[in-house]
């Protein structure tokens, strides 16, 4: 992982097109994309994802969707819907330009994988032809960066699947062995230093010794936006060899991190599992929350 700036400048829509799984870590489908901009370059800041919805449930997402920019302090709105359901991703579009209130619409596209569409006047009806490319140059730098792209949110969602098979017998076996060790002093400086080169005994270790809301509540202590995306990297590692009952608590650190780094997507879907082995997980209840409520990474510190 580097921590070098990826820098893409989209000159046309197409290209616009082509960076979008640069934003999430995977090329989006029958979704709508939001992105905030700022300053009189149009940087791209906070982005989101979400799901076409149903026709009745247009209005309701465009609200949704339009208070989180505003709560991001955008100056500027990108627009793409990326769908099969053109007339829904029509509606949707001009819905959420209509809450934006403050906020400059640079642009709305409605595509559907091999063409696109700009609701302005004299704007073809058959819309305009693009291509998409695994190679193109946002994604080549992106790649170059250290990014990984995966192919839809599926794959993303597969890299915090729980472990099984014989692998989760293996994982067991550690467990069984790491939960034998507890009264020792939890080593959390040295297992941060170990970043990605955690063995699974040091990752499953960490997801024992977290287990407990204290030394939770001290490695949670650890992550700073300034080292989200490395305790992010670790604690990914760490999802992927936790087994019951130890999950709770590192998918809540899983996903405050993926947050803090801005990663809205790992965010989700680490806290969904998180949900899912405890309903009632205070952390993740309260990560969730701040994922539901649009709010800002800047605003940590504060906190």
């Amino acid at each position: 992982m580097t921590d070098a700036p990826t820098i893409f400048t989209a000159h046309d829509i197409p290209d616009l097109l082509n960076a979008l799984p640069t934003l999430f870590g995977f090329r989006p489908s029958e979704s709508l994309v939001a992105v905030a901009t700022q300053g009189p370059r149009r940087r791209f800041g906070f982005r989101l994802r979400v799901d076409i919805p149903p026709a009745h449930h247009t209005e309701e997402l465009a609200e949704l969707v339009a208070g989180h920019l505003r709560r991001q302090g955008a100056e500027g709105a990108i627009l793409v819907a990326v769908t099969e359901e053109q007339e829904i991703a029509r509606t949707l579009l001009a819905a959420i330009d209509s809450y934006l209130q403050d906020v400059e619409l640079v642009v709305a596209v409605r595509a559907d994988g091999s063409h696109y569409w700009v609701d302005v006047p004299d704007f073809p009806d058959e819309g305009i032809a693009y291509d998409t490319s695994d190679h193109h140059l946002s994604i080549v730098k992106a790649v170059a960066a250290g990014q990984q792209i995966l192919p839809d949110r599926a794959a993303l969602a597969a890299r915090f699947a729980p472990v099984d098979g014989e692998r989760r017998h293996e994982i067991q076996k550690i467990t069984d062995a790491v939960v034998a060790e507890i009264g020792q002093t939890p080593e959390l400086s040295r297992i941060v230093e170990n970043g990605e080169r955690l063995t699974d005994m040091d990752a499953v270790r960490l997801a024992v010794w977290v287990s407990d809301q204290h030394v939770r509540d001290a490695f949670w202590a650890l992550i700073s936006r300034d080292n989200a995306a490395e305790m992010l990297a670790i604690l990914t590692r760490v999802s992927n060899v936790v087994v019951p009952p130890f999950e709770p608590a590192v998918l809540s650190l899983t996903a405050f991190a993926a947050w803090l780094s801005g990663d809205g997507a790992q965010a989700l879907i680490a806290v969904e599992r998180a949900l899912e082995a405890d309903p009632s997980y205070g952390m993740a209840r309260g990560v969730l929350a701040l994922l539901e409520g649009g709010v800002s990474p800047v605003h940590w510190g504060e906190f």
